[in-house]
């Protein structure tokens, strides 16, 4: 087996009985579940909640002896903070990184992943962490979607959601009050009695300061494999970020249904992964370079979490190909970075903690390669290796 790293081994990787097969004539996939029981509340109190975010990050930033800043860079659009967690400053000779998650608010467990990672960055006194802090710059938005994350139902009850909350404001840009909202705000939210908001990454532009202007309403809607609008201040902040910190290397943590592995593999698949959401534009040509990058920070991910023996990390497919520039990853790719996709299976309350440790096991390999120069010895050429997604499964006590 594989040499155990450091921040591997403090995620805690005890935890081969959390997919224990539940017993089902022929199930669907291995292991089958956990799934939500019928009627069954989704509950989110174990989730930080978005009054608790920033009181968290001050307390680990006070712990750190100097280690992490906090500070808020930017606004949600309906006034929530956005915040930036910083390990050092750009500097000749350290390896810029950014990680952000949350920016579908519905999609939680990337904050708490990076809360614990940050933690220990934080406080460790390991050589490890050390040689980490001395090669790298990491920056963290830990939760960009704020909106989405406290988004409520009519009773109060926090139900969270992909998008944040906004209106389309075309005179706020000099445009016709009459042009059409970018495609990324879903037509269903502008419906009586429903709340108006966009999905924030696809709002993205590899122009990093592109803003809509007088004469543009010949752009709207736009269409998903053309660069989005930054029509909001969530992805221009994420963006403003990008543009300080100038990363090399850009992780965004996301979640997706339940999968199986193939059409003859029923493996469940717990991650999905991806180095390439854009081949680029004219204007914008993706770099070789960057691309290679990105394979191998996928591929290295690939290759620790199956090396860890009897785990539930098996089950780890490639995400289908797409185009879009439009995206963060996308958009960052396009300046630069080389790109890691984390789509955790979601599942409500059900596995959060194997789920979170799996990112967490992902996300540290890959600082401690980069910090220690071993991601140059990964052969980006076995990206291709990664097993396509396999088919989407659903519940089957729905059925």
């Amino acid at each position: 087996m594989r040499r155990r790293t450091f921040l591997a081994g403090v995620a805690g990787l005890g935890v081969g009985a959390a997919l224990a097969p539940s017993a089902h004539a022929e199930p669907q996939s291995r292991p089958n579940g956990p799934w939500l029981q019928p009627d069954q509340t989704v509950q989110k109190v174990a989730l930080t909640a978005n009054t608790e975010l920033g009181p968290k990050l001050a307390t680990i930033a006070a712990r750190s002896k100097g280690r992490m800043a906090v500070e808020v860079a930017g606004q949600s659009a309906t006034g929530w903070p956005i915040h930036l967690a910083r390990f050092g400053e750009p500097e000749a000779g350290k390896l810029p990184v950014l990680i952000q998650t949350q920016i579908h608010g519905g999609e939680p467990l990337g904050t708490e992943v990076v809360l614990r990672l940050m933690q220990t960055l934080a406080t460790s006194s390991h050589p490890t962490v050390r040689d980490i802090l001395d090669r790298l710059t990491i920056w963290f938005i830990p939760r960009l979607n704020m909106d989405g994350a406290d988004f409520r139902d009519e009773t109060g009850f926090l139900v969270q959601r992909r998008q944040n909350t906004q209106l389309w404001t075309p005179q706020e840009w000099g445009l016709d009050p009459a042009t059409p909202a970018p495609w990324y705000l879903p037509r269903s939210l502008l419906q009586p009695g429903r709340v108006s908001g966009y999905d924030i990454n696809r709002d993205f532009h590899p122009d990093l300061t592109f803003r809509l202007k007088p004469g543009d309403e010949a752009l709207l809607p736009g269409r998903s494999e053309l660069p989005g609008f930054f029509v909001t201040p969530e992805a221009r902040t994420s963006a403003a970020i990008f543009q300080r910190l100038q990363p090399e290397v850009f992780v965004d943590h996301h979640h997706r249904g339940s999968n199986v592995e193939s059409d003859t593999d029923n493996q469940l698949t717990t991650l999905q992964v991806i180095g390439l959401v854009t081949e680029g534009t004219p204007e914008f040509p993706l770099d070789p370079a960057v691309r290679d990058l990105s394979f191998r920070i996928n591929v290295l991910v690939w290759d620790m979490l199956r090396s860890l023996g009897e785990s539930p990390f098996g089950g780890i497919t490639r995400y289908p190909d797409v185009e879009l520039p439009g995206t963060a990853l996308g958009s960052y790719a396009l300046n630069g970075a080389g790109i890691m996709l984390y789509e955790t299976r979601s599942v409500a309350q059900k596995s959060m903690g194997m789920l979170i440790q799996q990112s967490l096991v992902g996300m540290g390999v890959t600082l401690e390669a980069l910090a220690s120069g071993a991601i140059d010895a990964v052969d980006g050429d076995r990206y291709w290796d990664i097993p396509p997604a396999g088919p989407s499964i659903g519940n089957p006590r729905d059925l």
